[in-house]
C-alpha cells in the first residue's frame, strides 16, 4: 500500500496556541485541520486558508470579515467560531470541533435509508433553529448538506461547516432562501432516502417515492425547493415554524416516543441483505468496542421484538379472555398514564396525539379515545391527548420590535403560525414590526395564523473587491442608491471598491444610500523640493503627523485630497486630541477603541473596520470623531 504523502501543515502551531493535526477536509474556504487548543485544552477544528489566495487582498478580507461576524453567532445546535487571526503566511479560523457522525456517514452512498417522518423532522427542526440564530444576524450558511449536519449520540443534529469564503466566481452570494432550499432537499433525502437534490426545474416532492406520505409533509419539502426563491418560506425562521406546526399534527409511533433515531432499514456496517441469515442480527453488534450511537443500534432489538411477537401470537389462544374499563388518567403526566395502562395487563397499543385544553396543564393528559371508564379488550387502541394549553391566548405586544424579536415573543406565547407582510414606511426603519393582526391585546386563536406587518427593506450586500461598476450595478438591482468616495489604498488595486458605508448586511429602505470607497491605488511617495529641503516657513512637515504633511493631511499638503480647503473640515482647528496616534491606512485592519489621526483630525473605531476612511460628521457611523489635533 503507497504511503500517503504527509500534509505540510499537520505539526505547525499557529501563534504558540494551535498545533494543527489530522487533515479533515478541503473547500473553497481553504484546508480544515483537527487541533490542540494548548491554552484551553481541547480539540477544536481550524480552516486555514489556501495558500494562492493569500495574495488576493478581497479574499483575505472576506474571510478574516465572516470569521469575525461568525464569532457572534451563538446557538446550542451551532459549531461555533472561536477566534480568528494571521500568524505570518497564514490566515486561519477556529470552530469547535464536534464529535460524532455525519448524515452523509450515518445514511451512507447507494442504500436507500430512511427515518421516518417524525424522526426526520426533529431532525430538521434542529438544523434549522441554529440557522434561525445565524440568519437573525444576516449570516447565511450556503452548503447545507448532509456532511455539514452531525448526529451526536442522543440523536440530536447539530450544524457545522459554515464556508468562511464563497467562490468568487457566483454572480451573487447565497441567501436565507438558499439555506431553506438546501434544509428542503435535505429532508426530502431523510424521509424517502432519495438523495435527489432537484427535480428537473419542479419542486422536490417525497410522494413520488412514498405515495402514501401525508400531504403535509409533502408540502413542506415543494414548498421549500420551489425553483423560484420568491415561493420559498424567507428564511429558516419561517420554515421551523411551520415544520414545527406539521411535526405538532402527526401521530407519533413506538419507535418517535422512544428516542429511535434509526434510519430505516437499519443502517449496518454492511446491508442486511448481503450477509448470511444467520450473522444478519449482529451484523452491527458490542464487539466493535466503544459506545454505538442509537442509529447505528445492532438490529438485533429487532428481531428480539420479532421473537416476543411470536411467543405472544404463540400464546394467545392460551391467554385468559378478560378485560378491563379504561382509568381516568386526565391530569396525569404521559409516562404514569402509561404505566397504569400496562398494568392493566392487556397489551394495549398506546398512542399520543396533542389538543388544546382550558383545564390541564401543558403536556399533561387532556383527554383520551376512548373515553375513561369504556370497556377494553386483549390489544385495544387508547389514544391519549395531551395538552397543547389554551386554544386561545391574549396576543403580545411586538410593535416597535423587530421581526425576529416578534417570532420569538409571538412562539412563547403558543402562536407557531406565523406570516409575515411587509409594506413600506416613511417613519419605521426597515424590519420594524409596524402591526399585528389580530392586534396587541386581542384573543387570538393559536391554530390560526398571526400575521406579522412590517417594514420593507433591503440588505446590504457585500461589496468588497468588486470593480466600481459592478457594485454600482448590484446597487442598482436591489432598488438602492450609491456615492462614490475616492482614496488611496495600500493593497486594493485601483477602481476596486476598497471599503462600503453602511457595512455588509445593514437592513436599508428601498433608494437608500451606499457610499463606496473605490480605491486610486497605493499612494504616491512624496517628492521633497529645494525649498522642503531649506526649510521655508509653511512647508515643512512636523515630526509627528506621520509623514504625511502640513496639519496631518493625508495628501502631505498638495491640496489633491477629497476637501480643497481647510475650512469645511477644521484641518486647522484646535483641540484636545492628539496627532502623535498612527496616521489611517487603508490597508490595516482596526479594532473597537483603535484611534488614527486622519486629515488634521482623531478618529476612534467604535467595531471592527478595514478600508473605510473616517467621514467628519458621521454620527452614526464606524468611526466617532474624537476632535481636531
Amino acid at each position: 500500500m503507497e504511503t500517503p504523502t504527509p500534509d505540510p501543515l499537520s505539526g505547525r502551531t499557529l501563534h504558540g496556541r494551535y498545533v494543527l493535526g489530522e487533515r479533515v477536509r478541503s473547500g473553497a474556504s481553504g484546508t480544515v485541520y483537527a487541533a490542540q487548543d494548548l491554552r484551553e485544552e481541547r480539540t477544536v477544528a481550524v480552516t486555514v486558508l489556501h495558500p494562492w489566495l493569500m495574495g488576493n487582498h478581497g479574499a483575505v478580507h472576506a474571510f478574516l470579515g465572516r470569521a469575525q461576524t461568525l464569532e457572534a453567532v451563538a446557538h446550542p445546535r451551532l459549531a461555533r467560531v472561536l477566534a480568528h487571526g494571521r500568524d505570518e503566511a497564514y490566515v486561519y479560523a477556529v470552530a469547535e470541533y464536534l464529535r460524532g457522525e455525519t448524515l452523509a456517514e450515518v445514511l451512507g452512498d447507494g442504500e436507500a435509508l430512511r427515518y421516518s417522518p417524525h424522526m426526520a423532522l426533529s431532525i430538521v427542526a434542529d438544523v434549522l433553529a441554529a440557522l434561525d440564530a445565524a440568519h437573525r444576524t444576516g449570516v447565511v450558511h450556503g452548503e447545507i448538506t448532509p456532511d455539514k449536519v452531525v448526529m451526536d449520540d442522543g440523536g440530536r443534529a447539530r450544524v457545522t461547516g459554515f464556508p468562511l469564503l464563497f467562490d468568487a466566481a457566483e454572480d451573487a452570494g447565497p441567501d436565507s432562501r438558499t439555506d431553506v432550499r438546501d434544509v428542503g432537499a435535505l429532508l426530502h433525502r431523510l424521509m424517502t432516502g432519495d438523495s435527489a437534490v432537484e427535480d428537473e426545474g419542479r419542486p422536490l416532492r417525497p410522494s413520488a417515492v412514498l405515495p402514501d406520505l401525508p400531504p403535509d409533509l409533502d408540502m413542506l419539502v415543494a414548498n421549500a425547493t420551489d425553483p423560484n426563491p420568491r415561493y420559498r418560506p424567507r428564511d429558516a425562521g419561517q420554515y421551523l415554524t411551520l415544520v414545527e406546526q406539521v411535526m405538532r399534527s402527526l401521530p407519533r409511533t413506538d419507535r418517535d416516543r422512544e428516542g429511535d433515531t434509526r434510519p430505516i432499514p437499519v443502517v449496518t456496517d454492511l446491508p442486511v441483505a448481503d450477509l448470511p441469515a444467520e450473522s444478519a442480527a449482529g451484523a452491527a453488534g458490542d464487539d466493535r468496542g466503544g459506545a454505538v450511537p442509537r442509529w447505528r443500534r445492532p438490529p438485533a432489538l429487532v428481531a428480539a421484538g420479532v421473537l416476543v411477537l411470536a411467543l405472544f401470537a404463540a400464546g394467545w389462544a392460551l391467554a385468559p379472555v378478560g378485560g378491563a374499563a379504561l382509568p381516568d388518567v386526565l391530569g396525569s403526566d404521559p409516562e404514569a398514564a402509561e404505566a397504569r395502562l400496562a398494568a392493566l395487563d392487556l397489551e394495549l397499543v398506546v398512542a399520543f396525539d396533542e389538543t388544546y385544553s382550558d383545564t390541564e396543564a401543558v403536556g399533561s393528559v387532556a383527554d383520551t379515545t376512548p373515553e375513561a371508564g369504556a370497556e377494553l379488550e386483549r390489544g385495544d387502541e387508547v389514544m391519549l391527548w395531551l395538552s397543547a394549553g389554551p386554544q386561545f391566548a391574549e396576543v403580545p405586544d411586538v410593535v416597535g420590535g423587530t421581526e425576529n424579536e416578534a417570532r420569538d415573543t409571538l412562539r412563547t406565547a403558543g402562536f407557531t403560525h406565523i406570516e409575515v407582510v411587509q409594506e413600506h414606511s416613511s417613519e419605521e426603519a426597515p424590519g420594524t414590526v409596524l402591526s399585528t393582526v389580530p392586534a396587541t391585546g386581542e384573543e387570538g386563536d393559536r391554530a390560526e395564523a398571526v400575521t406579522v406587518h412590517v417594514s420593507e427593506g433591503v440588505i446590504v450586500p457585500t461589496l468588497l473587491g468588486m470593480g466600481q461598476a459592478e457594485a454600482g450595478e448590484a446597487l442598482t438591482g436591489l432598488g438602492l442608491a450609491f456615492e462614490v468616495a475616492e482614496a488611496h489604498h495600500a493593497t486594493a488595486p485601483e477602481g476596486e471598491v476598497a471599503g462600503q458605508t453602511p457595512e455588509p448586511g445593514t437592513i436599508l429602505p428601498e433608494e437608500g444610500v451606499v457610499t463606496l470607497t473605490v480605491s486610486l491605488g497605493p499612494e504616491p511617495e512624496d517628492e521633497e523640493t529645494e525649498e522642503d529641503e531649506a526649510g521655508e516657513p509653511g512647508e515643512s512637515a512636523p515630526a509627528d503627523d506621520g509623514g504625511r504633511g502640513e496639519g496631518g493631511r493625508e495628501d502631505g499638503g498638495r491640496g489633491d485630497g477629497d476637501r480643497g480647503d481647510r475650512g469645511d473640515d477644521g484641518w486647522g482647528d484646535s483641540g484636545g486630541a492628539s496627532c502623535a496616534v498612527g496616521a489611517w491606512d487603508g490597508g490595516t485592519v482596526y479594532d473597537t477603541g483603535d484611534q488614527v489621526n486622519y486629515r488634521g483630525r482623531v478618529y476612534e473605531a467604535r467595531w471592527w473596520i478595514q478600508g473605510v476612511p473616517p467621514t467628519m460628521g458621521e454620527e452614526w457611523g464606524v468611526w466617532e470623531d474624537r476632535g481636531s489635533c
